[in-house]
């Protein structure tokens, strides 16, 4: 496993983003099956032990960052 893959909120599988700073936390509303569980919001460099890697989802939500960015 590499020992410096970053394990921030933005390149974890259950983080929804919202915008270039922010988005939600999907764990909870996953593992309860509630869709009505309202989801927390975070930060994208926040840290949890929930984290799961996304893989290349994680290009994707660069891309969108940079081009909100240069809005």
């Amino acid at each position: 496993m590499n020992n410096l893959m970053n394990t921030s909120c933005l390149n974890c599988k259950y983080y929804m983003i919202h915008d270039a700073k922010t988005g939600f936390c999907r764990v909870e509303v996953l593992t309860s099956g509630n869709r009505q569980t309202e989801k927390p919001k975070v930060s994208s460099e926040n840290r949890c032990e929930k984290w799961a890697d996304c893989g290349q989802t994680y290009y994707i939500r660069l891309g969108w960052i940079k081009n909100m960015n240069k809005e």
